[in-house]
């Protein structure tokens, strides 16, 4: 088992949101603070943030953060850096680590040993913060003697390291290729928890032949950090984007739920004799904050489509910019993941947009129907208290004008009455004439009602 790598090697690529679409100051500055935790833990200051937040202000699509510094090396004697850039609008980190410098120990242990505590000493220097965004693994190392067999030794690692939860070769290899002479095995368990984190297990095995030169190794694992760092990138925004789009077409459907029982209720009010006004408004006010949330979410729903096509274009050319690197390269295993990303990805994503978004015609009818029968509603009645102020005018006028008129005419018309006593003559004058009064005003409302009606029946 001893010796059956040279320069056995950890990395760890992570990928966390650095500033999304949307979002506000200071979460963009909670993501920063985050992504340098790793890094700095205790001895991140406000002075030494400020200081790493003006390393991104350009408009470079690849920033290295620590500037010409470039890494952050790890405490002696371990042979590791963080390696930080910013990658568009995503941070991004490789944690490498291939062992300790002048370790007798360290040299005296097996190779799957090394790995193993290189395994630990790389998710150590994690401390407990998983790339939000999704993490690559890459194992690599240059095979001890000519007789190895890369895909023996490959699979023994990847049971022995146990980096995802019950591994299986058979299971979780999804193909193996070649590059500048290294034989490069892929292998993946996928997310099976719709929480919209992507939990994706994503592992590199690459092993250099037993005739590399160190010069060589390093001058190919190299070109391999810089195109594998934005590979991952690519794949791992993709398992993203896709998970976050299965929660928001979740919430949609909650959403359409909601409104939808309102909808249910819209027969019920029309069949009934009495329409209540403010429920009717009511709802209203309900279903247009609903559809706004709906429609806010379903604008994000096809962004989603949109980064996923970028990613996967993106993806697609950095294979062919390696495979440009080395002509008689074999990056076909890369591929895979491309067009499952089209076929699938895509394709689940668009059928989602097409289908929640053929809802909104619908929605738009509920909300244009039920603010009709509020306009109508509210025109009857109007139309109503028109009407009643009308016929209530008419009556006061005319019981007004009858009483100025009959007022004066009362009093001597009572006084003719002998059986009246003159002390009550006031009193009687009073109370006929309002009577009189009354009933002529009642009469000319009456008249009123009677012609409005009439003029109504005529109008339809």
């Amino acid at each position: 088992m001893n010796n059956q790598l040279i320069y056995p090697t950890v990395d760890l690529f992570l990928y966390d949101l650095g500033n999304g679409l949307g979002q506000s100051s200071k979460k963009i500055a909670q993501n920063r603070q985050r992504f340098w935790q790793r890094i700095y833990q205790d001895n991140l200051s406000e002075q030494k943030l400020t200081q790493l937040q003006a390393e991104e202000g350009t408009f470079s699509s690849y920033i290295e953060l620590l500037g010409t510094q470039r890494v952050e090396y790890f405490k002696h004697p371990l042979d590791g850096y963080y390696y930080p850039v910013k990658l568009g609008d995503t941070y991004a980190l490789q944690i490498d680590c291939a062992g300790k410098e002048n370790d007798q120990d360290w040299e005296q242990l097996s190779t799957v040993e090394q790995l193993e505590q290189l395994k630990e000493i790389v998710l150590n220097h994690t401390h407990n913060l998983p790339g939000e965004m999704g993490q690559t693994w890459l194992i690599w190392g240059k095979l001890a003697n000519p007789s190895q067999y890369p895909e023996t030794i490959a699979k023994e690692y990847y049971q022995a390291l146990t980096i995802v939860p019950k591994p299986k070769w058979q299971r979780d290899c999804k193909g193996k290729g070649t590059f500048q002479g290294a034989t490069i095995f892929e292998l993946e368990q996928p997310d099976k928890t719709p929480d919209g984190f992507n939990r994706n297990y994503h592992i590199i095995i690459c092993l250099f032949p037993y005739n590399q030169t160190e010069e060589q190794i390093e001058k190919t694992i190299g070109k391999l950090y810089r195109h594998f760092i934005r590979l991952f990138h690519y794949r791992n925004k993709i398992l993203w984007v896709y998970e976050q789009s299965r929660q928001l077409k979740d919430t949609l459907k909650k959403t359409y739920s909601t409104i939808q029982k309102i909808v249910n209720f819209l027969p019920q009010h029309l069949a009934s004799s009495y329409i209540n006004l403010n429920q009717l408004q009511q709802n209203l006010a309900d279903t247009l904050s609903a559809s706004y949330q709906y429609e806010t979410r379903l604008v994000s729903l096809h962004t989603q489509i949109s980064t996923i096509e970028t990613n996967v274009k993106n993806y697609q050319s950095r294979i062919q910019v390696m495979a440009k690197a080395d002509a008689n390269s074999d990056l076909t295993f890369l591929e895979r993941f491309g067009e499952f990303a089209q076929d699938k990805y895509l394709n689940q994503i668009n059928t989602d947009y097409q289908t929640l978004n053929a809802s909104l015609k619908s929605l738009d009818n509920f909300i244009k129907t039920i603010e009709g029968i509020i306009n109508i509603e509210k025109t009857k009645n109007e139309r109503t208290l028109n009407k009643t102020l009308a016929i209530a005018s008419v009556g006061i006028s005319t019981a007004s004008l009858a009483a100025s008129t009959l007022t004066e005419q009362a009093e001597g018309i009572v006084k003719t009455i002998p059986f009246i006593p003159p002390n009550q003559i006031n009193l009687w004058a009073f109370c006929s004439s309002f009577l009189l009064s009354l009933l002529i005003g009642l009469i000319g409302a009456a008249i009123t009602c009677n012609c409005l009606n009439k003029g109504n029946k005529q109008g339809k």
